[in-house]
């Protein structure tokens, strides 16, 4: 017979045990994928992944502390950027990733202080306005490449392996974004990022409490800016060529439609907004040139009936079937007991006299 502790633990582990089957089976599709799909799909399903990561980063800060940034994208391109002269250079790989990071990180810092006392609306249109200097600026550099850009970016092989084999640079691209996940699901479920949490649900009341709001949100918007130039560092590599179109304003509005398909509030809701927009993109702008049209009404569709995203399906339809199975047990209760729903066109009791009156002799 257990005793109360371990029934205890035992519970404890139990949720565990799914999640752990979920990643295990994630992990060994990761490594049979090139196999599955074949080399030439590869590309598709590198830029897939990689997207799963700028998505999650942006997540941090809507999802996480409810911060509007609509200027992610100045973090993607300048990892791009960064990994673009580090492979001009002949860097190694992780130093070149590395560089992406702290480089992404350090204008994210910059970009917190800068609008350190905004908020809200005012924060979202500032940080557009830094990302769209930040690539103005990017155009008018001649040794970045202007409008073109800088070409011809190879990986070096690392430890012995080459990465111009495609399934090499996959497990690569899969590798740093499992290690980027990682990251932010600790970050998320630190006391840090319950504390972001609480900023996001009353900040009100934390800042009563004694936390520095303006300083949690400069550190939560640095953690994505970071990530988001991994997954820049990371573009870089799969697509062999850099422009300015990674830090126009489109390119920040991408990850944001993404956590609106997939939910906010989950998780891995940016991971399936990501593969999901990529699907459909790759898919209509091949089948047609009225793209954007199918995708405003797909994520008008999402929002109406899920607002809170795809995954809140399951918890839809079970309110759905609360609801009807509620409405149902009150009729047939009405109907047991003689009694009529308020609400019907006989919940009304004549008073004494008035049916006289309405009905004379």
């Amino acid at each position: 017979m257990s005793s109360p502790r371990t029934a205890g633990l035992a519970v404890l582990r139990r949720p565990r045990a799914p999640a752990a089957a979920g990643l295990l089976t994630l992990g060994v599709l990761a490594i049979a994928w090139p196999q599955l799909v074949g080399s030439s799909a590869l590309f598709f399903w590198e830029t897939t992944v990689i997207a799963v990561l700028f998505a999650t980063s942006v997540n941090l800060l809507f999802g996480g502390g409810r911060i509007p940034s609509f200027g992610q994208a100045a973090f993607y391109g300048a990892g791009a950027y960064a990994v673009a002269e580090a492979a001009s250079r002949s860097w190694p790989v992780p130093l070149a990733l590395l560089l992406a990071v702290v480089v992404a990180g350090a204008l994210a810092m910059v970009t917190s202080l800068i609008t350190w006392r905004a908020a809200g609306l005012a924060f979202a249109m500032l940080t557009l306005a830094i990302a769209q200097a930040i690539y103005t600026l990017v155009v008018q550099v001649s040794w970045l490449g202007g409008y073109n850009g800088i070409p011809g970016i190879s990986v070096p092989a690392l430890a012995g392996i080459n990465f111009y084999n495609p399934a090499n640079l996959w497990y690569l691209d899969v590798v740093c974004v499992a290690i980027g996940m990682l990251v932010f699901w600790r970050v998320m479920h630190s006391p840090f990022g319950h504390t972001l949490n609480s900023i996001r649900e009353d900040p009100v009341r934390a800042a009563f409490l004694g936390v520095n709001i303006r300083a949690y949100r400069a550190v939560a918007f640095t953690i994505a800016g970071c990530g988001a130039g991994l997954a820049g560092g990371l573009f870089a590599y799969v697509n062999q060529v850099v422009t300015p179109d990674s830090l126009y304003w489109t390119q920040s509005a991408t990850p944001i439609i993404m956590l609106l398909l997939g939910g906010i509030t989950y998780y891995w809701g940016p991971a399936v907004g990501a593969v999901l927009l990529s699907a459909l993109l790759n898919y209509l702008t091949q089948a047609t040139t009225n793209y954007l049209l199918y995708i405003g009404l797909l994520l008008l569709a999402v929002l109406i009936v899920m607002p809170r995203g795809l995954l809140s399906l399951p918890t839809v339809v079970s309110d759905l079937w609360s609801r009807g199975r509620v409405a149902s047990g009150s009729r047939s209760s009405g109907a047991r007991t003689g009694l009529v729903p308020v609400g019907s066109s006989t919940d009304t009791v004549a008073m004494p006299g008035e049916q006289d009156q309405e009905n004379p002799p």
